[in-house]
């Protein structure tokens, strides 16, 4: 469903070049704005209110729309010019030596690029490490924080030979959660060739946990549509990647307060994930890579300071707000009195506050994606809805971000948007696939992401202490020990 809906612009093309010029009001919000620009049709034009905001409450795709659009205007030119098809087919064929090489060309780097990325992540061998869990965790989620930080590595991808002939791709992991019936997991995939760097950097953390390669449940799991049903999504933020979720130093247990003290935010995820019944699976996957090159293979941007220039502008805008002279807020930039002093709110200065804390972090690119499986006779409403919003205990969709679902069956609220279930069976069949490749930042599978910095990502996946009492977590009995050092050899 369409969110953060507006009313429709006044007038047929409500601010477009047909009543305010080409570039909209040269004072206004969107001076110098295109009307080419697609968020501007989207948002500021009647025809962009219509198709984006109230068809898509009705269920009814853009893209049908711009179809339905596009085969009505062909049948209005059919009438006016005699033998259209052969007019066009005459015109295609004679400026084909414009636009073809072109095409072919484009065509041609986009499939080389899957193919050669797609060869060289073939060669990659990956593991599933389960990691057990002593009964006592002493350690606040920092220590999460600083194991992630050995995960920071952008040498993979190599020059740009590197990446246009070898096909190489920066290395990237996953984080997961898991329970099949109530039974819960946490996971780490990675390809064996980095297995010793994430034990290494675990072990050093936690000495007490136990790190097993098993099996991957994503691969050996059949998904059967007879017996079988699935709800499939995405979760992503809500705001910019500026504005990050709560962390867990805003639940205060960076300062390792006593087990009766703490308020850990993952102990709800726990119960949820051991309260499933026999029959029931979910799985929640937190794909990440270092953040650095991006968007081209000939000129990529740095997406680390694209991030940190995005926070900059964020913290300024804030700053900004917060120095408005009460009554100028609608005066020009031009007038001296518009800003005066910054007095910003509680919520503006912990804004700046925790945007700032995380500029001194590490950034990394994150996709998180979440199925809930089920047998036909213990498929449950409210179990799928508590996959949905698993991440509702780290959301601050106040003054800082949250993580919801979007995409997947998400957008299936009316019967005509799927006919006989083939987009539902074809997305669960996509998103299983996704998931056994652990597949987000390169093809077969690209889906969007943001950054998230280390600490983010240590609230989001940390071990629970013993303040976390889930029934479904298994934990180790004993704590390990070292043996003396004086035992005669």
């Amino acid at each position: 469903m369409a969110e953060d809906a507006h009313e429709a612009p006044s007038g047929l093309f409500g601010g477009t070049v047909f009543e305010e010029g080409l570039f909209g009001d040269s004072h206004g919000e969107h001076a110098v704005h295109p009307i080419t620009s697609f968020e501007y049709i989207q948002h500021n034009t009647w025809f962009g209110w219509f198709v984006f905001e109230w068809l898509a409450e009705w269920g009814i795709s853009r893209a049908l729309v711009l179809w339905i659009t596009f085969i009505g205007l062909l049948c209005v030119l059919g009438i006016e010019i005699p033998n259209l098809p052969l007019f066009i087919i005459e015109w295609l064929a004679g400026t084909a030596p414009l636009w073809l090489p072109i095409v072919l060309i484009l065509s041609m780097w986009s499939v080389w690029t899957w193919y050669i990325q797609g060869l060289f992540i073939s060669g990659r061998d990956p593991v599933v490490l389960d990691i057990k869990i002593p009964r006592e965790i002493t350690k606040s989620p920092r220590a999460m924080e600083i194991a992630l930080v050995n995960l920071f590595n952008t040498s993979g991808e190599g020059a740009f030979l590197d990446r246009i002939w070898k096909g190489q791709v920066r290395v990237w992991y996953s984080l997961e959660y898991a329970s099949f019936g109530g039974e819960v997991h946490m996971f780490i995939w990675c390809w064996k060739a980095h297995r010793d760097v994430v034990e290494t950097s675990l072990y050093a953390q936690f000495p007490e946990i136990e790190i097993h390669q098993v099996e991957d449940y994503a691969s050996k799991f059949k998904f059967d549509p007879r017996s079988h049903k699935a709800f499939v999504t995405d979760h992503v933020y809500k705001k910019d990647d500026a504005y990050p979720l709560k962390t867990y130093v805003e639940f205060e247990l960076d300062k390792d307060p006593k087990e009766e003290f703490k308020v850990d935010p993952i102990a709800q995820i726990f119960e949820y994930l051991s309260s499933l019944k026999k029959g029931e699976q979910v799985w929640v996957q937190i794909i990440f890579r270092a953040s650095g090159k991006q968007d081209s293979l000939f000129s990529p941007k740095q997406g680390d300071d694209m991030w940190m220039e995005r926070v900059k502008k964020a913290i300024q805008g804030i700053r900004k707000e917060a120095s408005l002279t009460p009554g100028k807020e609608d005066a020009p930039e031009s007038d001296e009195r518009k800003y005066g002093f910054p007095r910003p709110t509680w919520s503006q200065t912990e804004q700046m506050r925790i945007m700032e804390r995380q500029l001194s972090k590490i950034p990394f690119d994150v996709a998180v994606r979440g199925l809930y499986i089920a047998e036909n006779a213990v498929y449950s409403g409210p179990k799928l809805n508590g996959m949905r919003w698993f991440w509702k205990p780290i959301n601050n969709p106040g003054y800082l971000n949250a993580l919801g679902p979007a995409r997947g069956h998400n957008t299936f609220d009316y019967p005509w948007q799927d006919f006989m279930g083939i987009r539902d069976r074809l997305l669960i069949r996509r998103y299983i696939d996704a998931y056994r490749r652990r597949c987000a930042f390169y093809a077969p599978w690209k889906t969007s992401y943001k950054v998230m910095t280390n600490e983010v990502l240590a609230t989001m996946f940390h071990f629970p202490s013993a303040s976390v009492i889930a029934p479904g977590l298994e934990r180790i009995s004993a704590k390990k020990a070292e043996p003396p050092s004086n035992l005669p050899k």
